[in-house]
């Protein structure tokens, strides 16, 4: 997009239309102030630029040691690092990480009226999103939370694609003819990371990210992978391997430069997105691979339920700073002068320790004593009776590692975690106090890194939710023998779902056949009947739920998040809080003691407990269920809802 166009220049076979050059002059000073951005100094940040702060927060996560020196008398001296800032880092993201975060929803219609089971139904269909085999999400949340803790921003996207690729496909005669399918490696809903320099702003001083006035996506990636995205563009033939072509505002003409990169097989790919206008326009080495016909007819992909654009990146930090900057601090950052302090004294307490090991002396009078005669156990015989052996240092009055260090260690736990919440056991005369002090302390800190990472989350939520109506949930188009095509809903299936009190298989069916149709409340009944039949009740406990496509489509959607999620629940913690429950509450008249019994045992066994679980008789197993324990399907103003079998 920008080069240096110094000294010899070499005339681009790219030279696009008018109205090509117009827009890219526009991408190029937003391009420009996007990088003045990351590269300028902040006071919020100790005078370090966004990339400095980056990579000085990456270096001492990564326990980073410069060991190069000029001075060889230098080199007995200890160089390293306590690795204290890397070892609360990796605290913190295995308390944040405990749960896969996801989104919260509650869906409301025309009228305002909040309906329970269709945001269970937008909430299910996130939780399909987000598994591993539908997405790339859970690892996306992971390596988030790292970035948070190294970077003054992360940014996490949401994007859909359908990229198909050509396979070779075997004839009845032998031969092989090429054909084009879904390439479900690089297509389906994808949770991206960028780095700070992969989205360029506009705005430093502007929190909301839809209301910058342009946003810039840059990455590099591999020539093939983008020759799948944008082969059959016109202007592709123009795209070569670690060249960029650079528009001169002098002669209005566009050169050819060399890209300033280590691997010069990668290609650039830059989206320029400008919400107000409705723009979106890729552009590859800098050369134009939006719509051909006219700049004009680029919109933003990303769109609500309404049509309405939105930017389909949201940036995440671990502390805010200020009160409109838009970049955080991380926690090394937080860390950092903690932790070259406790590694400047961690230094100066070793290099003392490795001198009084080794003693350097002095010594007055005609006998030589040197390193061949001090090892252990020796003994020398001094023939000078006036010559003298001094020891240089002062006798030691006391260790700055035991002074100095313990101080130092607990400014770095209330800025993080303390050892005890990292599985460090205190002493056991102070074991009790001490942990639920740690305790109470770490969730203090953990709820404000907590709800920094809520407060995204609602905003990325709700592009997700953007996501699910617009191309997870939309039919597809199904080609059947002869020739003909129909639609077809996409049905969703998740397992392990507490169901009636206990762990049963959802599916979630979209059924076109209910679009504009109401029912009366037999109908509905029957209809329920007919579905818990299809589910293998009483033998299974699982659930099927219907959904009109069209009503589901037209809801409003609120998103939030419970930050009590982000802290672990485990089996173990869930065990001792049930079987405690279970001896407190065992003669309470109020409490169905089977259900209590039946989390007890799925605590400790999970979906194996059904083995335990005493059956009912069989004439209590074959009653049907009352109207308390079926919910009908509904259709009409109020759209169509699952059917829970218990």
């Amino acid at each position: 997009m920008i080069g240096d166009l110094k000294g010899k220049k070499q005339l681009s076979s790219y030279q696009p239309t008018q109205e090509v050059i117009d827009i890219t002059k526009i991408v190029k000073e937003d391009y420009i102030t996007g990088i003045d951005i990351i590269q300028r100094g902040y006071v919020e940040l100790n005078n370090r630029s966004v990339i400095e702060d980056t990579n000085r927060g990456q270096m001492m996560f990564n326990a980073f040691v410069d060991t190069d020196f000029e001075d060889p008398s230098e080199s007995w001296k200890w160089r390293g690092t306590r690795s204290m800032a890397r070892n609360k880092g990796i605290a913190m993201h295995s308390q944040l990480t405990a749960n896969y975060l996801l989104p919260l929803f509650v869906a409301q219609n025309s009228d305002d009226e909040v309906d329970v089971q269709i945001s269970e139904i937008m909430q299910d269909i996130i939780e399909w999103m987000a598994q591993p085999i539908n997405s790339d999400y859970q690892n996306s949340f992971l390596q988030l939370v790292f970035s948070m803790e190294t970077n003054p921003v992360t940014f996490l996207g949401t994007e859909y694609c359908e990229v198909f690729q050509k396979i070779k496909e075997k004839q009845a005669d032998g031969s092989y003819t090429k054909k084009e399918i879904l390439d479900e490696v690089l297509s389906g809903f994808k949770a991206p990371i960028y780095s700070p320099n992969q989205v360029l702003i506009t705005n430093a001083y502007q929190r909301n990210i839809q209301r910058q006035k342009a946003i810039i996506e840059r990455c590099y990636k591999d020539y093939h992978e983008l020759e799948a995205k944008y082969g059959d563009h016109p202007n592709w033939i123009f795209v070569q391997e670690g060249i960029k072509s650079v528009y001169n505002d002098e002669d209005g003409l566009f050169y050819n430069i060399k890209d300033d990169i280590e691997n010069d097989k990668l290609v650039a790919e830059e989206i320029y997105k400008n919400r107000r206008e409705d723009l979106e326009i890729p552009f590859v080495n800098g050369i134009y691979m939006g719509n051909m016909g006219s700049v004009e007819n680029n919109p933003i992909k990303h769109r609500d339920n309404r049509g309405a654009p939105k930017y389909n990146k949201i940036p995440f930090g671990f502390n805010r700073i200020g009160d409109h900057f838009f970049y955080y601090k991380s926690m090394m950052n937080v860390l950092g002068w903690d932790n070259m302090l406790i590694d400047a004294v961690y230094e100066v307490g070793m290099n003392d320790e490795l001198l009084r090991a080794n003693m350097p002396i002095a010594i007055s009078g005609s006998d030589k004593i040197d390193s061949e005669v001090m090892f252990p156990n020796a003994v020398i015989t001094l023939e000078d009776k006036d010559s003298k052996v001094n020891p240089l240092l002062p006798p030691r009055q006391g260790s700055i590692l035991n002074t100095a260090m313990p101080m130092i260690e607990q400014s770095m736990d209330e800025g993080s975690l303390s050892k005890t919440m990292q599985g460090q056991l205190p002493e056991a005369s102070q074991k009790a106090y001490t942990v639920a002090q740690s305790r109470a302390d770490a969730k203090k800190i953990l709820r404000a890194v907590g709800k920094s990472l809520a407060e995204s989350m609602v905003l990325y939520g709700d592009l997700m939710k953007d996501i699910a109506i617009n191309n997870i949930t939309v039919p597809q188009v199904q080609e059947l023998v002869g020739g003909q095509t129909v639609l077809k809903y996409p049905k969703f299936f998740l397992d392990n779902k507490v169901s009636g009190g206990g762990m049963g298989n959802k599916t979630i069916k979209f059924d076109e056949s209910l679009m504009g149709k109401k029912m009366t409340a037999k109908e509905k009944k029957y209809k329920s009947m007919e579905l818990l039949e299809q589910s293998g009740y009483p033998d299974k406990k699982n659930s099927i739920a219907l959904v009109n496509p069209e009503i589901f489509a037209k809801f409003k959607y609120l998103c939030k998040v419970d930050v009590t999620q982000m802290f672990s629940k485990t089996n173990e913690y869930m065990q001792e809080l049930l079987v405690q429950l279970r001896g407190i509450l065992a003669n309470d008249p109020y409490i169905d003691m089977e259900k209590l019994d039946k989390k007890l045992v799925y605590a400790f066994f999970q979906s194996e407990g059904d083995e335990l679980i005493k059956k009912q008789p069989e004439q209590e197993q074959l009653a049907v269920p009352n109207n308390n324990q079926l919910q009908p399907a509904t259709m009409g103003r109020t759209p169509v809802a699952p059917t829970n079998i218990q």
